[in-house]
């Protein structure tokens, strides 16, 4: 029997979790068996139809679920949780923790927090965006998982269809937006031009939602701000204003890297 009042973030069976094309999703949810398919009918008079509305035991599950799948999360995001988490330092603990403050509703809901985190590849970066976008989801708010490469190469896919990629018009509705790996997954730095100015207009759409307190945004990179900054952004003084408005200092993770290392033959 599903308790469908306490399943949260935390608490999902596992089990149930499943992979659609390598994204996050889940098996479908059962009815409660209180209600017809999710519906609850009720009775007015014999001149009048019957009232339909949706089961509040079962339905808001089922919307919860189907926002995470709307969330995009790689399927990996499944054996992420909060309380397995390994917090890298105090200052990440609370400028994380003030996110998922805001998320359960702990805060003020207009003032929506933002962080950027950076620091070597491994040490918990990705794993932090799964979980707060998981929280966010089961806390019922709209979240969005998106990586800076990914992103790219969607926008330039788009190029050859009939509507090119909006990304006002993917925030729209997302109260929170998870950005991994601003810069790529690391590595040397080759940032194209087209890239760059892609890069640019990402960060004021980004900006844009969130200046209107419609967003809260967390981020990830593997570089040193200074090397965004400088390299990738080529130091325009309107996006370090964008981000530094945004996110203010960001958050440096020192921690190990924590992906088991495993004999392989690549070392």
């Amino acid at each position: 029997m599903v308790d469908y009042q306490s399943i949260d973030a935390e608490t999902f069976p596992e089990s149930e979790w499943q992979s659609s094309s390598g994204m996050l999703s889940s098996t479908p949810l059962p009815y409660c068996g209180g209600c017809n398919e999710g519906w609850t009918f009720t009775e007015r008079d014999n001149e009048t139809a019957q009232t339909a509305k949706r089961c509040n035991v079962c339905h808001p599950l089922r919307r919860k679920l189907k926002n995470l799948e709307r969330a995009r999360l790689p399927y990996t995001a499944h054996q992420h949780t909060l309380s397995k988490y390994e917090w890298d330092t105090d200052n990440q603990r609370e400028r994380v923790g003030a996110v998922l403050d805001w998320i359960h509703g702990r805060t003020d809901p207009v003032d929506k927090p933002s962080v950027l985190m950076y620091g070597r590849p491994g040490n918990g970066k990705s794993s932090m965006l799964h979980i707060l976008a998981k929280h966010a989801v089961f806390a019922g708010k709209r979240a969005l998982y998106i990586t800076h490469e990914g992103h790219l190469m969607d926008l330039k896919a788009s190029f050859n269809q009939e509507r090119r990629l909006q990304l006002h018009e993917m925030l729209e509705g997302v109260d929170l937006l998870c950005l991994d790996e601003i810069g790529g997954m690391g590595g040397g730095g080759n940032w194209t031009q087209w890239s760059k100015a892609q890069t640019l207009e990402m960060i004021s759409a980004i900006h844009d939602r969130w200046a209107s307190k419609a967003l809260s945004v967390v981020a990830t990179t593997n570089f040193h701000p200074r090397q965004v900054l400088r390299q990738l952004l080529d130091n325009n003084s309107a996006a370090r204003s964008r981000l530094g408005q945004m996110f203010g200092k960001p958050v440096e993770m020192i921690g190990r890297d924590r992906r088991e290392a495993v004999a392989d033959g690549w070392d």
